[in-house]
């Protein structure tokens, strides 16, 4: 077996680019780089509202009485990156990697519901900089980054890296007649875990990746096991809702079969993706309620 850890190198490769938590050509932020957030019930201050494009890192203080969240969105209203469950008195940073230039929102979310109290923050271009890749890519690479080193853990076998998230149980639209439904979780449903395959070599999440995980207990007893459903997000996953009886330590056994998808290549090279991977993953806290 093979312990969890909480880190994530995730690449995107083609343009030669390595995005937020790899190492880049342009020097990292340090913490007295960090815009610093404070939090409270009622308000949400930062000490300031602009930032050249590239990494930015806001360091949130959270000085209310409830656990809340920080999010930066896009113009679009999209997630460029977030950290969540910042207890009362503690404070956390929040790396992101912004492209493109322009007008984006910051959130304070105290009690992690709603809206949350909002400002706008300024992203001015960088001079010198080379072509951005399209937010979204980028977006898609940090938020996952940040929310296995926050929730999960990762680990390697063969070709594949591969991630794993915890988090409560969540909804989500699913077709029925050609029309789609919203689905909230069903009575029991505990916990929402998700796979990421990443092919190491790349760091692209790989699609058509049929995947079964069962959750196991101390006593080597399945106490649920799903196959997982592809979902869009703020990132690309593998997914599915889980029913755990009790809060505790488990482990998490995913099964990867080989990508259904064709493959280009040539004769004389091996097939990319032709063999799948059975990893676990061991000491996961499956607490109830979050």
């Amino acid at each position: 077996m093979i312990h969890q850890t909480v880190r994530a190198v995730l690449t995107v490769a083609g343009a030669g680019l390595l995005l937020a938590g790899c190492a880049s050509a342009q020097p990292p932020t340090t913490a007295s780089d960090a815009i610093r957030v404070e939090a409270t019930d009622t308000a949400c201050t930062l000490t300031a509202a602009t930032a050249p494009a590239g990494p930015v890192a806001f360091e949130v203080t959270n000085k209310g009485s409830q656990v809340t969240e920080f999010y930066l969105y896009d113009a679009a209203g999209r997630v460029v990156s977030e950290v969540e469950d910042i207890g009362p008195g503690l404070t956390r940073t929040m790396n992101a990697h912004v492209t493109e230039p322009g007008t984006y929102t910051t959130a304070c979310k105290p009690g992690m519901a709603g809206d949350g109290l909002r400002g706008t923050f300024t992203v001015t271009a960088a001079a010198g900089t080379a072509p951005a890749l399209p937010q979204g890519v980028v977006s898609q690479y940090t938020v996952l980054e940040q929310e296995i080193a926050d929730a999960g853990g990762e680990t390697t076998s063969g070709p594949w890296r591969i991630g794993y998230i915890v988090e409560a149980a969540e909804p989500w639209y699913q077709a029925d007649h050609g029309q789609q439904h919203f689905r909230e979780p069903a009575p029991g449903e505990t916990h929402h875990i998700e796979i990421i395959p990443i092919e190491a070599a790349t760091g692209r999440i790989v699609p058509d990746v049929p995947i079964q995980l069962d959750v196991v207990d101390a006593a080597g007893t399945v106490v649920d096991s799903k196959q997982l459903n592809f979902y869009y997000s703020e990132f690309f996953h593998y997914a599915n809702n889980f029913s755990i009886p009790q809060a505790g330590t488990y482990t998490l056994r995913a099964r990867l079969d080989p990508p259904t998808f064709l493959r280009h290549g040539e004769p004389t090279e091996p097939a990319a993706l032709a063999e799948g991977a059975q990893v676990s993953f061991t000491g996961v806290e499956l607490k109830h309620g979050g």
